[in-house]
């Protein structure tokens, strides 16, 4: 306890002796460093002893059978689950052989098996020679033959008439009624018609419409001339309006020099008169003509010229005796007028359509 207080007293004391203990630590612990430079090897040779001489005093010494060292029998013994089994493997090459064997027989089950298709057999017959060469064939394109407008036409034929018969219902009748009365009554009936103009102008333009198209359809149909059928019906119209609007003139202008006015226009009224009734009777010919196959338009022709004639000899009769009861002529002047008045101009209308329009009449 004395020295412990000494150095209490006496600190330098202290931290010198601490640093004497310090010292010796540090040169205990560099004594224990090893080396770890190798050595340099000695660059001169060192006779080695032959291998052939042998020291003749060598004595090799005898080995304990007894201390010899027995190997480990449990390292050495080979672990029995590390073998394959032969069983798995022989399965499995019976299962591949199964396999293959199903297979090939399959294959010779299809091969035995007829073609059942449906058409294949069809394809090596000698009627349909599938495997020839081909051959070319070449068509023309299809002209479309649209007969839209002629329809739209027809049908404002016979909105016209619908609304004639609608509009004037009792001259619709009377014009009906005239044909087949007796001469003292038509006197009446005619001033009733002569009453309403317009409806007798309108049924004039409904005849000039539905015979240039009859005249147009029999021209195409027989192939009398060859131009447009549009053309012709504007041809047909425009030619049925030249020579009774000449023949309206021509009578009036008779009647006004030879001062027989009232005979001139009783004639006048019967010819118009008879075409009122037959634009009427042709309407259903047009369209019988414009749609039906080729028997029904021989038959719709026939019966619609023997029509037309039957009207025509109709009007020459009533008007021969309209004109005689106001003149005194015969039936020779009265056939005499007629070759002049009335086939003279359509013989000189058809000799013109046939040197000026291509066809052949």
């Amino acid at each position: 306890m004395a020295s412990v207080q000494y150095f209490c007293c006496k600190p330098i004391f202290l931290k010198q002796f601490l640093f004497l203990i310090f010292l010796l630590s540090l040169h205990l612990a560099l004594l224990a460093q090893k080396d770890s430079v190798k050595p340099v090897a000695n660059k001169t040779a060192v006779a080695k002893p032959s291998p052939s001489l042998k020291s003749v005093g060598a004595i090799k010494p005898k080995v304990d059978s007894l201390k010899k060292p027995l190997l480990d029998t449990a390292r050495v013994q080979q672990d029995s689950t590390g073998i394959k089994d032969s069983l798995a493997k022989q399965v499995l090459l019976d299962s591949l052989q199964l396999d293959s064997t199903k297979k090939a027989l399959q294959l010779q089950i299809l091969a035995a098996r007829p073609d059942t298709s449906t058409y294949a057999k069809y394809l090596y017959s000698k009627y349909l020679p599938f495997q020839g060469q081909a051959i070319q064939q070449f068509s023309q394109e299809r002209k479309r033959d649209s007969q839209e407008l002629l329809f739209y036409i027809l049908t404002g034929l016979v909105g016209i008439l619908a609304a004639i018969r609608l509009i004037f219902p009792k001259y619709f009748k009377n014009l009906f009624l005239l044909v087949m009365q007796t001469s003292v009554r038509q006197k009446q009936t005619r001033e009733q018609l002569l009453q309403n103009n317009l409806a007798s102008i309108l049924l004039n333009f409904l005849f000039l419409a539905s015979a240039g198209l009859y005249v147009s359809l029999l021209v195409q149909h027989k192939h009398w001339v060859n131009l447009p059928f549009y053309q012709l019906v504007l041809y047909s119209c425009l030619l049925l309006l030249v020579v009774y609007l000449g023949k309206f003139l021509f009578l009036s202008f008779s009647g006004w020099v030879f001062n027989v006015g009232d005979a001139t226009n009783a004639y006048t009224f019967i010819v118009f008169l008879v075409n009122k009734v037959l634009g009427i009777i042709l309407i259903p010919f047009v369209l019988v003509l414009t749609y039906s196959p080729e028997p029904i338009m021989q038959i719709a022709t026939t019966i619609s010229l023997g029509i037309c004639a039957l009207l025509f000899v109709y009007r020459y009769l009533i008007g021969f005796g309209a004109i005689r009861n106001n003149l005194k002529v015969s039936a020779l002047h009265f056939f005499l007028y007629l070759c002049a008045v009335e086939l003279l101009p359509l013989v000189l209308i058809y000799k013109l359509l046939l040197d000026n329009l291509t066809g052949s009449i």
